[in-house]
């Protein structure tokens, strides 16, 4: 039961779940507000930025991992398509006296492949009060430390998949506390969602339309601003509930008590609403005249398992090295720019921490759960590590269990990237070796290897509008996807508006 005490708190969040639907049914207006917005301020000052590109990809089988893989949902699996996108961002100015600004942002995104697709992608407005921000909408989002750019992917929410729309507080940025010399800075956020229905595997029914994503994040950093040892430290907690009232009648377990009991964690009847995932992320930065190493470990935890401690050995291990600046800023000598190697661990997915309490040693089931069909996806796409992929888009030989988001969470990983310069070229490569065993229900007969590479390079034109025209190859050798080769080419736009 719900104490009286609670119903004041459970009717502040009835209230939010209210403004997550009003935002979601008026997405088609504010598309339409926001140019016409735009419009205005355009005259006003230069924080109005514009981007706009379209990409023609041909390839022998479907579309190669790293063409696709962290672009939020943009990249058909088809192989051969063409996609566009453009965007038209008002962002916050960082000159600007005033306490109060305001922000928004709107990026369409059309393809054509084996069908035609369109959708908005970043859809949002947000507005800012010091270092505070509100924020509702559906805007791309990576958590955790790790390199951006570079990086095989974040753990628990990557930029894999399609930006979720929700309502969401924060302090973006990492803010210095006064009261602590500014020696630790603070960066948070709290925010509710709404995801497509899925179906069920156990319960009362086969089916719900609606299912809900919670996330809270924070991180410290420890370092003063013009310090070279700078430390990081955080937590996120993400969870993905709804239907409990339906897929468990008899339980009479209404959404706002499923709800105060997915944001704590705490156990009702015996059961743990929703389904929970989160890393414990640490990380270290070390910046000298010409260059910065940062090295950053994400630990996972699943299913309230934080407490418990599943094991030590699953989680994203990154270094991650960078030159502070151009060694040949205005020459066409080769320049490096920066350097990436990652090892990613999913297969223990073991409580052995004989502390815990338990006698018998609990598996995991990452990215998979046990009621939801649809796992920790949006749009059919892994809303955390790529390289942890649904099951339709690896070779139809695998076993998988209807059950299951996926058929293969149990990797081990080694990645790299790096980006250099030379004779006004920018280039981009990305390379993944990975061993993939399947998951414990359906484990996979032997090891499937894969090889997954990619190579960008880029180059802005000197015609009137210095468009960038760049292109992609990309390949899949291997086991576990379809072996393909790829071809990429396009052409990119990006700027203020004045």
């Amino acid at each position: 039961m719900v104490s009286s005490g609670d119903d004041s708190f459970i009717n502040i969040i009835a209230f939010n779940e209210t403004l997550i639907s009003m935002a979601l049914m008026m997405r088609v207006y504010f598309f339409i507000l926001f140019i016409f917005l735009a419009s205005k301020v355009a005259a006003q000052d230069s924080t109005l930025i514009y981007n706009a590109s379209i990409l023609l990809s041909g390839a022998n089988n479907d579309t190669p991992f790293w063409i696709r893989a962290n672009q939020g949902g943009a990249i058909p699996l088809s192989g051969n398509f063409t996609v566009g996108q453009f965007g038209l961002y008002k962002v916050y100015n960082l000159h600007d006296p005033r306490v109060f600004q305001w922000s928004a942002g709107a990026e369409l995104v059309t393809s054509y492949g084996k069908s035609a697709n369109i959708f908005a992608s970043d859809l949002y407005a947000a507005g800012k009060i010091g270092p505070v921000e509100v924020m509702a909408g559906q805007k791309r989002n990576i958590t955790g430390l790790v390199d951006t750019l570079l990086t095989s992917g974040s753990l628990s929410v990557s930029g894999n998949s399609r930006p979720l729309p929700r309502v969401q507080i924060s302090i973006p940025e990492f803010y210095p506390l006064a009261f602590t010399n500014y020696f630790v800075s603070i960066k948070a956020s709290y925010s509710d969602g709404i995801l497509p229905g899925t179906n069920i595997n156990y319960g009362s029914i086969k089916y719900i339309s609606r299912t809900y994503f919670h996330q809270k994040t924070i991180y410290f950093k420890l370092g003063n601003d013009n310090g070279r040892l700078t430390g990081f430290v955080g937590i996120n907690h993400q969870a993905i509930w709804g239907g409990e009232d339906r897929i468990w009648p008899l339980y009479a377990t209404k959404p706002l008590q499923a709800y105060w009991h997915t944001v704590t964690g705490k156990m009702l009847d015996r059961r743990r609403i929703g389904n929970h995932f989160g890393t414990v992320d640490m990380g270290i930065q070390w910046k000298d005249e010409n260059w910065s190493y940062y090295l950053y470990r994400q630990s996972i935890y699943e299913n309230g398992s934080l407490f418990k401690v599943i094991n030590f050995t699953d989680g994203l291990n990154g270094l991650s090295i960078k030159r502070n600046k151009s060694k040949y800023a205005k020459t066409k000598q080769f320049d490096f720019h920066a350097i990436l190697f990652e090892f990613l661990s999913t297969k223990n997915q073991t409580n052995d921490n004989l502390l815990s309490g338990m006698t018998v040693l609990e598996k995991g089931n990452y990215y998979n759960h046990y009621i939801y069909r649809n796992g920790w996806s949006y749009h059919n796409k892994n809303i955390g590590t790529p390289l942890v992929a649904n099951k339709n888009d690896i070779k139809t030989d695998s076993y998988s269990s209807t059950s299951e988001f996926t058929n293969n969470n149990r990797i081990l990983a080694f990645h790299t990237g790096l980006t250099a310069s030379w004779l006004s070229f920018n280039f981009l490569f990305k390379g993944t070796y990975s061993r993939n065993f399947g998951t414990y229900i359906s484990p996979f007969e032997s090891r499937k290897d894969q090889i997954s590479i990619l190579l960008s390079t880029e180059k802005k034109l000197s015609l009137k509008f210095h468009p960038v025209v760049f292109a992609s190859l990309a390949s899949d050798m291997g086991s576990l996807y379809p072996n393909s080769t790829s071809l990429m080419i396009g052409i990119k736009k990006m700027g203020f508006l004045n």
